[in-house]
């Protein structure tokens, strides 16, 4: 999987081999943005909640797929508004933005993927 274009390569190295000492052991050395993970609030924003702070059941719930393929830039609010079942609180949210198809060690793979952001009136909290 390529990685940030500055991190280092994950490091795997044997420490014991079945052979000598009956046992296969591996040090494995690797970043924290490594595959695919989940981000606690604490990592991107003062006052977030860490891992161990985050109840089970945020990880699992109602699943609203969002089937559009986003384009950089455009702005699908209305796409989301469309969801049914309704996209309700405390839902997971998928979203396919075909993403997947560029991934790759490229600029663009890694600077230009798609998101969203909220919208300046929207009042609602980043740590919603």
């Amino acid at each position: 999987m390529p990685l940030w274009p500055y991190f280092a390569d994950v490091k795997i190295e044997r420490m014991h081999y079945h052979a000598k000492s009956g046992v296969l052991s591996q040090v494995i050395t690797t970043t924290m943005h490594c595959t695919t993970h989940a981000d606690s609030p604490a990592h991107v924003f003062e006052g977030g909640m860490f891992t161990d702070e985050i109840p089970l059941e945020k990880y699992y719930g109602t699943e609203s797929p969002c089937p559009f393929q986003e384009e950089v830039g455009e702005d699908h609010a209305e796409d989301l508004e469309k969801v049914r079942p309704k996209i309700e609180k405390g839902d997971i949210v998928m979203v396919n933005t075909g993403w997947h198809h560029k991934y790759a060690d490229t600029v663009e793979y890694f600077c230009y993927s798609p998101g969203f952001t909220r919208r300046p009136d929207s009042g609602s909290s980043i740590k919603e």
